[in-house]
């Protein structure tokens, strides 16, 4: 009798587990639209004079003339943008290559009628970029860099969205419509 009753217990238990594993997905899937509805048409007031607006989908234009582009919505009021620049403009160690671009992948966060960006990326980045920099130059002095003739810059690490420190963050300004 005892043993027939453990048996049901357990038998319920177990169909307990995998109606409440199986038919609850546990991943939340963001939609872009939600990023969208916070910020289209906006416009930041920054506190260096920056233009910054939010335009086409979802897309960044600062000072009427740079293009930063939207990736996706990870949530929590965060976005990842792709941005293409000069590599100078990326790291100091790369100031003797103002001619080379590369697109890295950014945060923006919104967080109280506030807009910021994040600034830094994961270690594990930084490790893979320092393996580059050693594999393909060397370093004349801390910010100095200099790149082996036959360097292929194609194979430069660019950050991806999974590199993004979404701790590191710097104030841009205040969201307005």
């Amino acid at each position: 009798m005892y043993i027939l009753f453990f048996i049901i217990i357990i038998i319920i238990l177990v169909l307990f587990f995998i109606t409440n594993n199986t038919s609850n997905d546990s991943r939340v899937v963001f939609d872009n639209n939600d990023w969208m509805k916070l910020i289209k048409n906006k416009k930041i007031n920054t506190y260096d004079g920056r233009k910054y607006s939010f335009i086409d989908k979802c897309d960044i234009l600062i000072d009427n003339e740079k293009k930063i582009s939207f990736i996706s919505y990870s949530g929590n009021n965060k976005a990842i943008y792709s941005n293409t620049d000069y590599i100078n403009k990326f790291m100091l160690v790369f100031s003797n290559y103002p001619n080379i671009k590369t697109t890295f992948m950014e945060g923006y966060i919104i967080e109280d009628s506030k807009l910021y960006y994040t600034y830094a990326f994961r270690d594990k980045y930084y490790k893979r970029l320092n393996d580059w920099l050693i594999t393909n130059g060397s370093f004349q002095a801390d910010e100095v860099w200099i790149a082996k003739k036959d360097i292929n810059w194609k194979t430069f690490p660019a950050p991806t969205s999974k590199d993004i420190n979404w701790e590191k963050k710097a104030f841009i300004g205040d969201i307005v419509n």
